[in-house]
Protein backbone atom coordinates (compact mmCIF):
# COMPACT_ATOMS: atom_id res chain seq x y z
CA UNK A 1 0.00 0.00 0.00
CA UNK A 2 2.99 2.52 1.14
CA UNK A 3 4.30 1.37 -2.25
CA UNK A 4 1.36 2.49 -4.25
CA UNK A 5 0.37 5.63 -2.69
CA UNK A 6 4.27 7.22 -3.41
CA UNK A 7 3.38 6.34 -6.82
CA UNK A 8 0.04 7.71 -6.97
CA UNK A 9 1.46 10.78 -5.24
CA UNK A 10 4.58 10.91 -8.42
CA UNK A 11 1.93 10.68 -10.81
CA UNK A 12 -0.93 12.98 -10.14
CA UNK A 13 -0.17 15.82 -12.30
CA UNK A 14 -3.15 16.42 -14.05
CA UNK A 15 -5.35 17.65 -10.77
CA UNK A 16 -2.54 20.29 -10.34
CA UNK A 17 -2.69 21.60 -13.85
CA UNK A 18 -6.71 22.09 -13.59
CA UNK A 19 -7.78 22.31 -9.77
CA UNK A 20 -8.06 25.38 -8.03
CA UNK A 21 -11.09 27.34 -7.25
CA UNK A 22 -9.73 30.45 -9.25
CA UNK A 23 -9.66 28.31 -12.23
CA UNK A 24 -12.10 28.12 -14.91
CA UNK A 25 -13.55 24.81 -16.09
CA UNK A 26 -11.18 23.27 -18.81
CA UNK A 27 -13.04 23.44 -21.99
CA UNK A 28 -10.49 22.67 -24.27
CA UNK A 29 -7.57 20.01 -24.50
CA UNK A 30 -4.68 20.47 -26.84
CA UNK A 31 -2.22 17.71 -27.45
CA UNK A 32 1.49 18.03 -28.54
CA UNK A 33 3.29 14.90 -29.18
CA UNK A 34 4.96 12.19 -31.23
CA UNK A 35 3.43 8.24 -31.56
CA UNK A 36 2.06 8.29 -28.05
CA UNK A 37 -0.38 10.83 -28.41
CA UNK A 38 -1.28 10.76 -32.33
CA UNK A 39 -1.93 8.18 -35.44
CA UNK A 40 -0.23 10.75 -37.64
CA UNK A 41 3.10 9.65 -36.49
CA UNK A 42 5.63 6.99 -37.28
CA UNK A 43 8.51 5.54 -34.55
CA UNK A 44 10.43 4.07 -36.65
CA UNK A 45 11.14 3.56 -39.99
CA UNK A 46 13.01 0.27 -39.90
CA UNK A 47 12.88 -2.62 -42.14
CA UNK A 48 10.77 -4.85 -39.66
CA UNK A 49 7.19 -2.02 -40.15
CA UNK A 50 6.58 -1.72 -43.85
CA UNK A 51 6.69 2.55 -44.76
CA UNK A 52 3.63 2.41 -45.84
CA UNK A 53 1.75 1.18 -42.81
CA UNK A 54 1.18 3.86 -39.71
CA UNK A 55 2.84 3.04 -36.20
CA UNK A 56 1.50 -0.42 -34.90
CA UNK A 57 -0.79 1.59 -32.05
CA UNK A 58 -2.46 3.35 -34.87
CA UNK A 59 -2.97 0.44 -37.61
CA UNK A 60 -6.37 -0.18 -36.90
CA UNK A 61 -7.19 2.88 -34.21
CA UNK A 62 -11.22 2.26 -34.14
CA UNK A 63 -9.27 -1.06 -31.85
CA UNK A 64 -8.06 1.10 -29.17
CA UNK A 65 -7.80 4.51 -27.42
CA UNK A 66 -4.46 6.36 -27.38
CA UNK A 67 -3.55 8.54 -23.91
CA UNK A 68 -5.37 11.77 -25.00
CA UNK A 69 -8.69 10.03 -25.80
CA UNK A 70 -8.69 8.82 -22.32
CA UNK A 71 -7.30 12.38 -20.66
CA UNK A 72 -10.35 13.75 -22.78
CA UNK A 73 -12.98 11.70 -21.05
CA UNK A 74 -11.67 12.60 -17.72
CA UNK A 75 -12.07 16.24 -18.87
CA UNK A 76 -15.62 15.28 -20.12
CA UNK A 77 -14.65 16.44 -23.43
CA UNK A 78 -14.85 14.52 -27.02
CA UNK A 79 -11.39 12.93 -28.26
CA UNK A 80 -9.39 16.09 -29.69
CA UNK A 81 -9.57 15.43 -33.46
CA UNK A 82 -6.07 15.32 -35.31
CA UNK A 83 -5.05 18.87 -36.91
CA UNK A 84 -5.37 17.20 -40.34
CA UNK A 85 -8.84 16.30 -40.44
CA UNK A 86 -9.85 19.68 -39.52
CA UNK A 87 -11.91 22.42 -41.84
CA UNK A 88 -9.57 25.25 -40.24
CA UNK A 89 -12.25 27.26 -38.39
CA UNK A 90 -12.44 28.54 -35.13
CA UNK A 91 -16.05 26.14 -34.36
CA UNK A 92 -14.28 22.91 -35.88
CA UNK A 93 -11.38 23.68 -32.94
CA UNK A 94 -13.26 25.08 -30.09
CA UNK A 95 -13.11 22.27 -28.19
CA UNK A 96 -9.25 20.99 -28.22
CA UNK A 97 -7.22 20.12 -31.11
CA UNK A 98 -4.47 16.99 -31.42
CA UNK A 99 -1.30 18.37 -33.24
CA UNK A 100 0.54 14.97 -32.70
CA UNK A 101 2.67 13.78 -35.34
CA UNK A 102 6.28 14.28 -37.29
CA UNK A 103 5.17 16.19 -40.84
CA UNK A 104 8.36 15.33 -42.74
CA UNK A 105 10.67 16.39 -40.18
CA UNK A 106 13.84 13.02 -40.86
CA UNK A 107 16.34 14.26 -38.79
CA UNK A 108 17.59 11.41 -36.07
CA UNK A 109 15.83 12.95 -32.77
CA UNK A 110 13.69 15.02 -34.77
CA UNK A 111 13.65 18.44 -32.65
CA UNK A 112 11.81 19.95 -35.76
CA UNK A 113 8.39 18.62 -34.77
CA UNK A 114 7.97 20.57 -31.47
CA UNK A 115 8.36 23.41 -33.55
CA UNK A 116 6.53 22.60 -36.14
CA UNK A 117 3.57 21.59 -33.59
CA UNK A 118 3.85 24.77 -31.47
CA UNK A 119 3.49 27.05 -34.85
CA UNK A 120 0.10 25.05 -36.11
CA UNK A 121 -1.00 25.29 -31.92
CA UNK A 122 0.09 29.56 -31.73
CA UNK A 123 -1.90 29.54 -35.31
CA UNK A 124 -5.06 28.16 -33.44
CA UNK A 125 -4.96 30.12 -30.57
CA UNK A 126 -5.13 32.89 -32.46
CA UNK A 127 -8.09 31.99 -34.69
CA UNK A 128 -9.71 30.80 -31.58
CA UNK A 129 -8.93 34.75 -30.07
CA UNK A 130 -9.99 36.21 -32.76
CA UNK A 131 -13.15 34.48 -32.97
CA UNK A 132 -13.89 34.69 -29.25
CA UNK A 133 -15.36 38.30 -29.59
CA UNK A 134 -14.34 40.90 -26.38
CA UNK A 135 -11.03 40.75 -24.96
CA UNK A 136 -13.11 38.98 -21.72
CA UNK A 137 -14.25 36.51 -24.41
CA UNK A 138 -10.37 35.53 -25.37
CA UNK A 139 -9.07 35.19 -21.89
CA UNK A 140 -12.01 32.81 -21.35
CA UNK A 141 -11.18 30.69 -23.58
CA UNK A 142 -7.39 30.93 -23.17
CA UNK A 143 -7.97 29.57 -19.58
CA UNK A 144 -10.45 26.83 -20.13
CA UNK A 145 -6.81 25.54 -22.04
CA UNK A 146 -5.09 22.65 -21.43
CA UNK A 147 -2.59 21.93 -22.95
CA UNK A 148 -0.55 17.85 -22.80
CA UNK A 149 3.15 17.89 -24.25
CA UNK A 150 4.30 14.10 -24.63
CA UNK A 151 7.60 13.94 -26.69
CA UNK A 152 10.76 11.54 -26.46
CA UNK A 153 9.52 8.44 -26.97
CA UNK A 154 9.85 7.94 -30.74
CA UNK A 155 13.64 9.63 -30.04
CA UNK A 156 14.26 7.19 -27.80
CA UNK A 157 12.79 4.61 -29.92
CA UNK A 158 14.84 4.89 -32.91
CA UNK A 159 18.16 5.61 -30.56
CA UNK A 160 17.68 2.33 -29.11
CA UNK A 161 17.16 0.84 -32.19
CA UNK A 162 20.31 2.17 -33.74
CA UNK A 163 23.02 0.99 -31.42
CA UNK A 164 25.27 2.81 -29.27
CA UNK A 165 28.35 2.66 -32.01
CA UNK A 166 25.58 3.83 -35.07
CA UNK A 167 23.67 6.62 -32.28
CA UNK A 168 26.63 8.43 -31.75
CA UNK A 169 28.10 8.09 -34.99
CA UNK A 170 25.20 9.84 -36.08
CA UNK A 171 24.97 12.68 -33.52
CA UNK A 172 28.44 13.37 -33.57
CA UNK A 173 28.35 16.58 -31.32
CA UNK A 174 26.04 15.30 -28.43
CA UNK A 175 25.88 11.58 -28.66
CA UNK A 176 23.39 9.58 -26.95
CA UNK A 177 23.55 10.91 -24.05
CA UNK A 178 23.28 14.33 -25.33
CA UNK A 179 19.42 13.59 -26.45
CA UNK A 180 18.13 13.88 -23.14
CA UNK A 181 19.85 17.36 -22.75
CA UNK A 182 18.44 18.70 -26.07
CA UNK A 183 14.71 17.64 -25.72
CA UNK A 184 14.37 18.72 -22.38
CA UNK A 185 15.80 22.25 -23.04
CA UNK A 186 13.31 22.20 -26.53
CA UNK A 187 10.51 21.14 -23.90
CA UNK A 188 11.29 23.48 -21.53
CA UNK A 189 11.28 26.39 -24.03
CA UNK A 190 8.51 25.21 -25.50
CA UNK A 191 6.61 25.87 -22.31
CA UNK A 192 7.78 29.24 -22.59
CA UNK A 193 6.78 29.59 -25.56
CA UNK A 194 2.72 28.79 -25.00
CA UNK A 195 2.82 30.83 -21.88
CA UNK A 196 3.57 33.78 -23.93
CA UNK A 197 0.84 32.86 -26.43
CA UNK A 198 -1.62 32.91 -23.17
CA UNK A 199 -1.39 29.49 -21.80
CA UNK A 200 -1.52 29.05 -18.04
CA UNK A 201 -2.63 25.09 -17.61
CA UNK A 202 0.60 22.67 -19.20
CA UNK A 203 1.33 19.55 -18.72
CA UNK A 204 4.15 17.21 -19.76
CA UNK A 205 4.78 13.61 -20.07
CA UNK A 206 7.98 11.94 -19.58
CA UNK A 207 8.95 8.83 -21.06
CA UNK A 208 7.81 5.38 -20.40
CA UNK A 209 11.07 2.60 -19.11
CA UNK A 210 11.47 1.67 -23.34
CA UNK A 211 14.13 -0.31 -21.52
CA UNK A 212 11.15 -2.49 -20.61
CA UNK A 213 9.90 -2.60 -23.93
CA UNK A 214 9.21 -6.11 -26.11
CA UNK A 215 12.19 -4.87 -29.06
CA UNK A 216 14.47 -3.69 -26.64
CA UNK A 217 14.48 -6.43 -24.44
CA UNK A 218 14.49 -8.71 -27.68
CA UNK A 219 17.67 -6.83 -28.64
CA UNK A 220 19.20 -7.38 -25.63
CA UNK A 221 18.62 -10.86 -25.03
CA UNK A 222 20.25 -11.31 -28.22
CA UNK A 223 22.95 -9.81 -26.83
CA UNK A 224 23.41 -12.32 -24.20
CA UNK A 225 23.71 -15.31 -26.88
CA UNK A 226 19.83 -16.15 -26.41
CA UNK A 227 19.81 -15.72 -22.44
CA UNK A 228 16.02 -15.00 -21.04
CA UNK A 229 17.12 -11.43 -20.51
CA UNK A 230 14.76 -8.50 -18.84
CA UNK A 231 14.81 -4.88 -18.54
CA UNK A 232 17.55 -3.31 -20.37
CA UNK A 233 18.92 -0.87 -17.45
CA UNK A 234 21.64 0.88 -20.24
CA UNK A 235 18.32 2.05 -22.06
CA UNK A 236 16.78 2.68 -18.83
CA UNK A 237 18.96 4.83 -17.54
CA UNK A 238 19.65 6.78 -20.73
CA UNK A 239 15.55 7.27 -20.31
CA UNK A 240 15.45 8.27 -16.46
CA UNK A 241 18.47 10.68 -17.07
CA UNK A 242 16.08 12.47 -19.89
CA UNK A 243 12.95 12.58 -17.25
CA UNK A 244 15.27 14.14 -14.68
CA UNK A 245 16.34 16.73 -16.64
CA UNK A 246 12.95 17.58 -18.48
CA UNK A 247 11.48 17.37 -14.15
CA UNK A 248 14.75 19.75 -13.37
CA UNK A 249 13.89 22.17 -15.99
CA UNK A 250 10.31 22.64 -15.64
CA UNK A 251 11.45 22.98 -11.78
CA UNK A 252 13.37 26.28 -13.20
CA UNK A 253 10.99 27.20 -15.50
CA UNK A 254 8.00 27.41 -12.60
CA UNK A 255 8.69 30.67 -11.08
CA UNK A 256 9.48 32.89 -14.52
CA UNK A 257 5.88 31.78 -15.23
CA UNK A 258 3.52 33.75 -12.38
CA UNK A 259 0.01 32.20 -12.66
CA UNK A 260 0.89 29.22 -14.79
CA UNK A 261 0.25 25.84 -13.89
CA UNK A 262 3.13 23.50 -15.19
CA UNK A 263 3.16 19.71 -14.27
CA UNK A 264 5.36 16.66 -14.94
CA UNK A 265 3.91 13.56 -15.09
CA UNK A 266 6.09 10.82 -14.22
CA UNK A 267 4.96 7.83 -16.63
CA UNK A 268 8.27 6.16 -15.99
CA UNK A 269 7.63 5.15 -12.40
CA UNK A 270 4.11 4.84 -13.01
CA UNK A 271 4.88 1.96 -15.90
CA UNK A 272 7.53 0.54 -13.51
CA UNK A 273 5.00 0.05 -11.27
CA UNK A 274 2.78 -1.87 -13.10
CA UNK A 275 5.24 -3.94 -14.73
CA UNK A 276 6.35 -4.70 -10.86
CA UNK A 277 2.80 -5.84 -9.84
CA UNK A 278 0.95 -6.19 -12.97
CA UNK A 279 -1.67 -8.78 -10.99
CA UNK A 280 -2.40 -5.52 -9.01
CA UNK A 281 -3.72 -3.86 -11.99
CA UNK A 282 -5.63 -6.80 -13.69
CA UNK A 283 -2.53 -7.35 -16.04
CA UNK A 284 -0.49 -10.84 -17.12
CA UNK A 285 2.19 -10.53 -19.84
CA UNK A 286 4.75 -7.75 -19.14
CA UNK A 287 7.28 -9.21 -21.73
CA UNK A 288 6.11 -9.97 -24.81
CA UNK A 289 3.84 -7.53 -27.08
CA UNK A 290 0.22 -8.51 -27.80
CA UNK A 291 1.04 -7.23 -32.03
CA UNK A 292 4.54 -9.03 -33.53
CA UNK A 293 6.14 -11.98 -34.22
CA UNK A 294 9.03 -13.86 -33.02
CA UNK A 295 10.78 -13.52 -29.61
CA UNK A 296 9.20 -11.30 -27.59
CA UNK A 297 6.60 -10.97 -30.30
CA UNK A 298 9.19 -8.20 -31.23
CA UNK A 299 11.51 -9.49 -34.24
CA UNK A 300 8.88 -8.15 -36.58
CA UNK A 301 6.51 -5.03 -35.34
CA UNK A 302 2.72 -4.93 -36.02
CA UNK A 303 1.43 -5.22 -40.09
CA UNK A 304 -1.94 -6.36 -39.53
CA UNK A 305 -4.93 -7.14 -37.40
CA UNK A 306 -4.14 -10.76 -37.64
CA UNK A 307 -0.95 -10.39 -35.48
CA UNK A 308 -2.57 -9.27 -32.84
CA UNK A 309 -3.91 -10.98 -29.64
CA UNK A 310 -7.43 -10.97 -28.75
CA UNK A 311 -9.17 -8.39 -27.22
CA UNK A 312 -9.20 -10.24 -24.13
CA UNK A 313 -5.53 -11.32 -24.39
CA UNK A 314 -4.88 -7.22 -25.27
CA UNK A 315 -6.42 -6.70 -21.80
CA UNK A 316 -3.64 -8.77 -20.23
CA UNK A 317 -0.90 -7.34 -22.07
CA UNK A 318 1.22 -4.29 -20.93
CA UNK A 319 2.81 -3.59 -24.31
CA UNK A 320 0.94 -3.30 -27.82
CA UNK A 321 3.95 -3.62 -30.36
CA UNK A 322 7.08 -2.86 -29.99
CA UNK A 323 7.20 -0.05 -28.06
CA UNK A 324 4.13 0.78 -27.33
CA UNK A 325 1.93 0.49 -23.78
CA UNK A 326 -1.75 -1.30 -24.79
CA UNK A 327 -4.75 0.69 -23.86
CA UNK A 328 -5.63 -0.96 -20.84
CA UNK A 329 -1.94 0.71 -20.00
CA UNK A 330 -3.07 4.09 -21.58
CA UNK A 331 -6.48 3.78 -19.76
CA UNK A 332 -4.50 3.13 -15.50
CA UNK A 333 -2.03 6.18 -16.76
CA UNK A 334 -5.11 8.57 -17.55
CA UNK A 335 -6.76 7.39 -14.43
CA UNK A 336 -3.83 8.32 -12.55
CA UNK A 337 -3.03 11.01 -14.00
CA UNK A 338 -6.52 12.68 -12.94
CA UNK A 339 -5.82 11.48 -9.39
CA UNK A 340 -8.28 8.61 -8.98
CA UNK A 341 -6.60 5.46 -7.84
CA UNK A 342 -7.99 2.14 -9.48
CA UNK A 343 -10.26 1.82 -6.22
CA UNK A 344 -11.61 5.40 -7.34
CA UNK A 345 -12.41 4.21 -10.80
CA UNK A 346 -13.76 0.92 -10.21
CA UNK A 347 -16.56 2.95 -7.56
CA UNK A 348 -16.75 5.71 -10.09
CA UNK A 349 -15.80 8.18 -7.02
CA UNK A 350 -12.22 10.35 -6.96
CA UNK A 351 -11.20 14.04 -7.22
CA UNK A 352 -11.79 14.90 -11.14
CA UNK A 353 -15.25 16.06 -10.90
CA UNK A 354 -14.37 18.42 -7.74
CA UNK A 355 -11.02 19.98 -8.76
CA UNK A 356 -12.54 21.05 -11.97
Amino acid sequence: MALLLLFLSVLLCFDAAVAGSSRSPATELFVLGDSTVSCAASILPLNLTAPSLPAGPCLFPSARRLLPDHLAAKMGLPAPPHISTLNGTAAAAARGVNFGGQYGDRGMFRMGAVGQQLRLAAETLQLLQLEAGTPQDASAAAAGAVFVLSFGTDAYARLLARGSAEADAAAPKHGRRGLGRLLADRIARAVSELYEADVRRVAVMGVAPLGCAPRVMWEGTRALDGGRGGCVEEANELIQGYNARLAERLDDLRPELPGAAVVFCDVYRGMMEILSNPGRYGLEETREACCGLGPFKATVGCLSKEMACGAAAAARHVWWDLYSPTEAVDALVANWSWGRSPADSASGSGSFETSM
